[in-house]
């Protein structure tokens, strides 16, 4: 039986989506119903499939899929919550809404019958939550560190290789669709502490919702002499997310970091995404790809659908009675 899919949002994720929707066609799943917001846009694809009305994805006995792919964090909060109640098993890719309701997505997992699954909300085309919670799934993990922002990664690569200040950086990074026309949600490192906070759930099975825990600096702080000291001395400026263990706690950070061409991250450069996962049966384990774009997100949505289709779940050891709650 084909399952149906009831899909929020039409903008580049979705329609990333949508393309890798058709070109999989063993994929048991078709799209019934699109709510967009504005409704009288030219679109490329039937526009039979469009509605403005939310009710006819939440309440369509006929939809059992949900994927939210809007920028509104709070509404896709209701629209996920409410689907969930429904008994419909829900995709998304909002990282804000997520992080923000940590605590309730972590209930959420061992709470309803119907899955609850967020892969494009991190790093991109990058498959890290399913691998910490399949592979690392029965191993003891110290830290995860990572280039989680392309927007500020492409900026200090700019900077460092063609010479150019932090404004000409990002001007050229917002000319080629990697930076927003507000970018302060990448400069600052609040996108980077939104998949941080997501990361250390499936990591360490903690909820971080007090964000004054977390060690956030900018890379607009950095001196333009630091810069050209560290290329000087052979080192790159990088901006590093990471939460690990210390003293019996989780820290989290996301700042500016001096790397040298030993550290792993060090030659990820524009606006690709890595990660690094020590643990203590594997070692180190770095994951690197496309962090952000249409068809990468559109491929980490479209391989949440498979492993939905196949019955995948988050581990609730990692979500469920043994979380460790942080107020």
């Amino acid at each position: 039986m084909t399952q149906k899919i009831g899909l929020f949002g039409y903008g580049v994720v979705a329609r990333g989506f949508h393309h890798a929707l058709n070109n999989n066609p063993h994929l048991n799943a078709m799209i019934k119903t699109i709510c967009i917001k504005t409704a009288n846009k030219t679109r490329s694809i039937d526009a039979n499939l469009f509605t403005t009305d939310e009710k006819l994805i939440l309440e369509d006995p006929e939809i059992d899929i949900v994927i939210e792919l809007i920028d509104d964090a709070e509404v896709a909060y209701q629209l996920v919550k409410t689907a969930l109640q429904k008994g419909k098993s829900v995709i998304s890719a909002n990282k804000k809404m997520i992080a923000e309701h940590i605590n309730e997505v972590a209930e959420w997992h061992h709470q309803y019958e119907a899955t609850f699954l967020y892969e494009g909300a991190v790093a991109g085309s990058i498959p890290i939550l399913q691998n910490l919670n399949q592979f690392f799934g029965n191993q003891e993990i110290s830290s995860v560190r990572g280039i989680l922002n392309g927007s500020t990664n492409y900026i200090l690569t700019e900077m460092r290789e063609s010479n150019l200040s932090f404004d000409e950086a990002l001007k050229l990074a917002q000319e080629k669709g990697f930076a927003e026309s507000d970018p302060t949600l990448d400069i600052s490192g609040l996108d980077a502490m939104y998949k941080l906070i997501i990361l250390a759930y499936h990591a360490f099975g903690i909820c971080i919702t007090d964000h004054s825990q977390i060690r956030l600096e900018s890379i607009t702080n950095m001196e333009d002499q630091f810069y050209e000291l560290a290329t000087a001395q052979g080192l790159k400026i990088k901006s590093i997310a990471t939460a690990y263990r210390k003293n019996g706690q989780i820290k989290l950070k996301v700042q500016p970091e001096l790397v040298n061409s030993e550290d792993e991250l060090f030659t990820v450069e524009n606006e690709n995404n890595a990660i690094v996962v020590d643990a203590d049966l594997s070692g180190k384990q770095l994951y690197y790809g496309k962090g952000a774009g249409s068809l990468p997100t559109g491929a980490a949505v479209i391989h949440d659908l498979a492993l939905l289709l196949d019955g995948f779940r988050y581990n609730k050891s990692k979500g469920g009675n043994k979380l460790k709650k942080s107020a």
